[in-house]
């Protein structure tokens, strides 16, 4: 019987402003919550995570603990959080200029900017700052391609029922919004900002209102994944 190896993955995350959990923040600054939950979700998912770690805003303060890290932790895949989007100073972006690197925007809310790519050789996806996009797209994107490649995990879930309330959604995007099944009905929680960490921890199911459900009604079937 053939068997896989758990993937090792390193994980970063990027700002100035962001401690660890268990320091103390100093004037603007907050706590990571991306390598949290990352790692969570990474570890439910059957990987393991060699090392997470939070960088400075520094495109060669990242670039040179990045070569660092993947010389010791030999990693199969990188994962980072931040840095990709389209402002002027974009250190994830500037930092992996010269590799083998896409950084594209995806019709999604939460979670348009997005990266593919190689590291010296090593797979890399980059997923946007803030945390619920963060988490948004390692459900969309990382968990399904670890299930396809190494058949674990299993695939959420996926039931349609009916809205508890009605909904709207962008013209042309993909919305993904968080919301408490009760076995009959979604309800939604909180709106659909990428911040809203206290609607995303009340959250069972993910609710998916593709492009072309600009609305819905309350009582309208729509597909969510059970989380």
């Amino acid at each position: 019987m053939a068997v896989l190896p758990r993937p090792r993955v390193l994980l970063l995350s990027t700002g100035d402003e962001v401690v660890p959990p268990g320091a103390f923040p100093g004037p603007g600054q907050i706590f990571d919550a991306n390598n949290t939950l990352l790692a969570a979700s990474l570890l439910q998912a059957g990987a393991d995570v060699a090392a997470s770690r939070i960088l400075a805003d520094s495109p060669e303060d990242f670039a040179g603990q990045l070569r660092e890290d993947l010389q010791q932790h030999r990693p199969q895949l990188l994962v980072t959080s931040g840095g990709i989007s389209k402002g002027a100073f974009e250190v994830v972006k500037q930092a992996l200029a010269a590799h083998d690197v896409r950084f594209e925007s995806v019709a999604m809310q939460p979670g348009g900017p997005q990266a593919i790519g190689t590291v010296d050789s090593v797979a890399f996806l980059g997923f946007p700052g803030n945390p619920v996009s963060s988490l948004i797209s390692f459900e969309m994107f990382l968990r399904p391609a670890l299930t396809e490649v190494l058949g674990t995990p299993a695939a959420r879930p996926v039931l349609q029922v009916p809205l508890a309330e009605a909904v709207t959604s962008p013209e042309g995007k993909h919305q993904v919004r968080r919301g408490y099944y009760d076995g009959a009905t979604v309800r939604l929680v909180g709106g659909p900002g990428s911040h809203l960490l206290h609607a995303l921890a009340q959250a069972n199911a993910l609710v998916h209102l593709p492009p072309g459900l600009e609305a819905a009604e309350a009582g309208e079937n729509v597909e969510i994944w059970l989380l």
